[in-house]
């Protein structure tokens, strides 16, 4: 019986309404994960810490892992089909993130029991099967090798999937990752060559680096000349303008001054950052408006100083909720990015303006929290702020990314960068930096590590570091979408722990070696 002083329509309104609210109440379905290494132990919990679902253009769910007994975990599901995310050690690979995306089709979202090892190995036997096929398909012939470690791969999951016992399905499916990992990074290098043979040179593309050190040395700067072609400048607040109205430049006059007469372009970095480094202390205190107004001085008079030298800017930095000390709003953030860029315009109306980003999986989505810890919730992922942001039509030219030890494999890579290219415009990889040794290092007051998963092998090495360097940018130089990439930094002491291109004093390393091979053999061919 309908309650009284209701029409039908306000009724069933009501009983809809109340529907609902007992759907939202219901707890979530439970995925319930179990793991092993490649020894054939348990998966530690700290590895489950690193597991974490997405829908499918790779946005993070917020969901935290429980490990509920050794090599397993729970996780409440979404109410949508999603992938699965964790890093899992590959017998004579590396230690990277695996993804499962139930062989091509998602996951639904109901309660389910999976053993990870079986759903990553038959997944990404799926997802190499599909990329050999539309490689074949654009003309590349795949290498006798690559169809090897396929063949190989694919037999020792057969017999995975036909294994009764839990423990042989989990080795089996290691071993046949051992060899689809490998056959996916192979198939993503032999495509890439292949494009870069059919296209030829790209005289246009910017290699580049963070050239901080540029007017220290004269060996820093002759090794720069001899390498690269582009190079990033220092416009971060917090150092330049410590007192309101005065900003100090002089770091980069004394750099612009040694590079003139170069061939080399030259970009500011980062005009607006909310981050501790791009923020002067009489920013904090300040209101929304003040906030806009302060920032819009500084971006106007930096440009129209430098609008004669510097044509290409980072108009903002990371502003996707990483990077946002002063606990703005989406939409003041999205704002912000809106003052930056038509900003930089009106002071030069030839500029090239850049929105960065960092953490360009948005892992921080799933677990809520950044570098200062909890972030306020919701949180925006990379590709949901690029999105808003090209539906506010703000105005600029280039994507820009960071991949600091991304911790993926490069078919991985290839597969996020991707994502990006939806949005129509160039992509700059701007920042990005591998280890080359395992050692920490002192800066400062502080102490970095190198990354603890290593790409291939068990210890970074400078052979790793070029080894990844080659296979990163081939990859990249392939793809017209991709018009830049800045390593950073170009010299240790490096952000990365043995992050640089050339050593302490200056030698260069087997990557250095690497990367001017490989331009030379583009720009021949």
């Amino acid at each position: 019986m309908k309650p009284t002083g209701l029409n039908r329509r306000q009724w069933a309104g009501a009983v809809a309404a109340a529907a609902g609210g007992l759907l939202e109440a219901a707890p979530a379905p439970i995925l319930r994960i179990r793991a092993f290494d490649p020894s054939g132990q348990p998966s530690p919990g700290e590895l489950f810490q690193t597991l974490y679902l997405t829908d499918r253009n790779g946005r993070p769910f917020d969901s935290r892992p429980q490990p509920s007994a050794e090599g397993r975990a729970e996780l409440g599901l979404p109410r949508e089909p999603f992938e699965i995310m964790m890093i899992l050690p590959v017998r004579d690979f590396g230690e990277v993130y695996l993804y499962a995306d139930n062989a091509g089709s998602l996951y639904a979202p109901s309660p389910a029991d999976l053993l990870l090892n079986y759903e990553f190995a038959r997944s990404r036997r799926a997802f190499v099967r599909r990329y050999v096929k539309a490689g074949q398909q654009e003309g590349v012939e795949f290498s006798a090798g690559l169809k090897e470690r396929i063949s190989r791969g694919e037999a020792v999951l057969a017999r995975a999937e036909a294994a009764r016992e839990e423990k042989e399905r989990a080795g089996l499916s290691n071993d046949a990752l051992t060899d689809l990992m490998w056959a996916g990074e192979m198939a993503a290098l032999e495509r890439a060559r292949h494009r870069i043979r059919r296209q030829g040179p790209r005289p246009g593309f910017l290699f580049g680096s963070n050239a901080f050190g540029y007017a220290r040395s004269e060996e820093y700067a002759r090794r720069y000349n001899e390498l690269l072609n582009f190079a990033t400048l220092p416009f971060y607040r917090a150092s330049t303008e410590k007192v309101e109205g005065s900003p100090d430049y002089s770091r980069v006059e004394a750099i612009l001054e040694k590079m003139a007469g170069t061939p080399i372009l030259t970009k500011g970095h980062p005009l607006v950052w909310f981050h501790y480094a791009g923020i002067p202390e009489f920013l904090r205190t300040r209101s929304w408006e003040e906030l806009k107004r302060s920032c819009r001085e500084y971006v106007l008079g930096s440009v129209l100083r430098f609008r004669s030298r510097i044509h290409v800017w980072d108009v903002i930095n990371e502003a996707h909720d990483w990077a946002n000390e002063l606990n703005l709003s989406h939409e003041q953030l999205l704002e912000m990015t809106r003052l930056a860029a038509e900003t930089v315009r009106l002071a030069d109306p030839t500029a090239f303006r850049i929105v960065n980003s960092c953490c360009t999986w948005s892992e921080y989505v799933a677990t809520g929290r950044n570098y200062r810890g909890e972030m306020r919730k919701p949180v925006r992922s990379v590709l949901e702020y690029h999105r808003a942001v090209e539906e506010a039509k703000v105005p600029y030219e280039a994507i820009g990314l960071q991949l600091y030890n991304p911790q993926r494999d490069m078919l991985e890579i290839e597969r996020q960068l991707e994502r990006f290219f939806v949005f129509g415009k160039p992509i700059h990889i701007t920042e990005l930096g591998i280890s080359s040794a395992n050692e920490p290092v002192r800066m400062g007051e502080e102490t970095r590590r190198p990354g603890r998963r290593v790409w291939h092998g068990s210890e970074w090495s400078e052979r790793i570091q070029a080894d990844w360097l080659e296979q990163f940018y081939t990859i990249c130089y392939s793809k017209p979408q991709i018009e830049a990439i800045s390593w950073w930094d170009f010299s240790d002491p490096a952000f990365i722990p043995h992050g640089g291109l050339l050593r302490p004093d200056l030698s260069p390393k087997e990557a250095y070696h690497r990367l001017k091979g490989l331009i030379k053999e583009w720009r021949a061919a």
